[in-house]
């Protein structure tokens, strides 16, 4: 009989190299090209509406898979805005689209259809982004904390989301991805 001792059981997993996982991650593909088509938009947004552009590349990465969602390539939508009402796009939009989606209030999560904004570019979506949030009561909140893009992100979740990780897993984005560098001048 071959006894094993329990040291033998154990295997060290050295810590992991958040900057490795990013790069290996940017450099697949998609999400490099995706960030550097938004971080360009989103440092212009801050330039005009002085959002923190971390956040909103994070935002238009998690509303859009990467830019790979048929919400943002079939309509320009990369963040996700629902119309008013089926025939009201808003100002920059040019028309609604029908799609199906999940809210989560009421509890519990459940499908709906609901009308979502369709853009004649990736630009205009970026812009009504920063409109709405500037513009919009539902996010007067975070306009005093915008130069703590944590702080910011925090108090637009409140609103912008019924997933209560909303802000977390845009933080989450932002570090993973080191994309507080759009937000250097």
């Amino acid at each position: 009989m071959i006894h094993i001792g329990l040291a033998a059981a154990l295997v060290v997993v050295p810590p992991i190299d958040q900057g490795a996982v990013r790069d290996a991650a940017l450099t697949s593909g998609f999400q490099e090209a995706y960030v550097g088509a938004a971080g360009p938009i989103a440092r212009g947004i801050h330039a005009a509406y002085d959002i923190p552009a971390s956040v909103t590349v994070a935002q238009a990465i998690l509303e859009s898979n990467w830019g790979r969602s048929k919400l943002s390539t079939a309509e320009r939508n990369h963040f996700g805005f629902k119309c008013v009402t089926p025939s009201s796009p808003g100002p920059i939009a040019l028309r609604c689209a029908r799609y199906p989606t999940t809210e989560c209030i009421p509890a519990p999560c459940h499908p709906v259809d609901a009308y979502f904004r369709s853009y004649a570019s990736i630009d205009d979506s970026f812009r009504d982004y920063g409109r709405l949030l500037t513009t919009s009561s539902n996010y007067a909140a975070a306009l005093p904390v915008r130069a703590d893009p944590d702080a910011f992100i925090r108090a637009v979740a409140k609103k912008y989301a019924t997933d209560p990780e909303y802000a977390n897993k845009v933080i989450r984005l932002m570090n993973l991805y080191g994309l507080r560098r759009f937000d250097a001048a």
